[in-house]
């Protein structure tokens, strides 16, 4: 930032100067709501996991008992990256400047190198969902999208966290995306005793999903039919980062604490301030190293629109 790019900074006349921004709605971060957030100390964090036991097989008087094994899966590698943006503010520029509404101290510099560090952090813990049907970023521990019809089980066949067809956000379609999802068995065949406690909406979608778990009779039909989904007191959760208009994601707890979505903060945002010794510019930054991931996703289950 420099007087030929901020020209009417050092020119008397003006009452102020105004940044094309808006006041924050909150300082809530949404994306730590749908992901459990640790510490890192190291350049990256594994994850492996393990199928279970199957059913116990009946033994005949005089017989041997069966035994069965642990059967090892995949491992899934979080990669921390770093990542950074400065400011850059010239000697004479700080001298000459006539406006307290140029920023020109590190407060102002931090304040807003902070709004951009928040947006950075939703946009990466969004595109989980809002590429999650594609490589293109991020697959599970097997190797296929995050959300797939046809993940693999480590004892053989195959589970589902996608709903298919997919379709849009309605009763019909959320009461089959619960049944799916409540319904999904682990590796080794056993039911889960998944309950789903939040579902994630963009804003665009919140009116209808409101409808839905919060109204008393059943918003879809004429018949004064009651509710079922209001006793099911999901969480709703609505995110303009959350692209999709009209799809829609189911979450539960994770079955272990190193499971489900995890994000690493291997350095939190941080900010610092330098002067340019043969300049006299002064120089602002903020950055932070972070990493999120998911192994299996079997705490998570959506229906991508149709």
């Amino acid at each position: 930032m420099n007087r030929t790019q901020f020209n009417k900074s050092v020119v008397p006349g003006l009452f102020s100067f105004m940044m094309d921004a808006y006041k924050p709605r909150s300082e809530e971060q949404i994306w730590r709501q749908f992901c459990t957030v640790k510490s890192s100390k190291r350049a990256y964090e594994e994850s492996a996991i393990y199928a279970g036991l199957g059913l116990i097989p009946g033994k005949g008087e005089g017989e041997a008992i069966a035994y069965d094994d642990f059967v090892q899966g995949y491992t899934k590698r979080w990669t921390h990256r770093t990542f950074g943006l400065g400011v850059r503010i010239t000697e004479e520029m700080i001298e000459d400047s006539l406006y307290p509404d140029i920023p020109t101290e590190m407060a102002a510099f931090t304040t807003e190198l902070g709004k951009v560090a928040r947006e950075t952090l939703e946009i990466l813990g969004h595109d989980i969902f809002n590429n999650g049907t594609v490589t293109t970023t991020h697959t599970a521990g097997d190797g296929l999208a995050i959300f797939s019809t046809a993940h693999t089980s480590l004892r053989g066949g195959t589970w589902s966290n996608l709903l298919s067809p997919a379709a849009d956000l309605s009763a019909t379609s959320l009461q089959s995306a619960l049944d799916s999802f409540e319904n999904t068995r682990d590796d080794a065949g056993k039911i889960q005793m998944i309950r789903a406690k939040w579902m994630l909406v963009n804003q665009s979608n919140a009116w209808k999903a409101k409808e839905l778990l919060n109204s008393a009779y059943d918003p879809e039909s004429p018949n004064n039919s009651i509710n079922a989904l209001k006793e099911r007191n999901l969480r709703l959760i609505v995110s303009p980062y959350y692209t999709d208009t009209d799809a829609f994601t189911l979450g539960a707890d994770p079955v272990g604490p190193n499971s489900g979505l995890i994000a690493f903060m291997r350095r939190n945002v941080s900010f610092a301030r330098d002067g340019d010794f043969n300049t006299g510019d002064a120089l602002f930054k903020v950055t932070f190293r972070h990493s999120i991931e998911v192994n299996k996703p079997n705490s998570m289950f959506m229906s991508a629109g149709a």
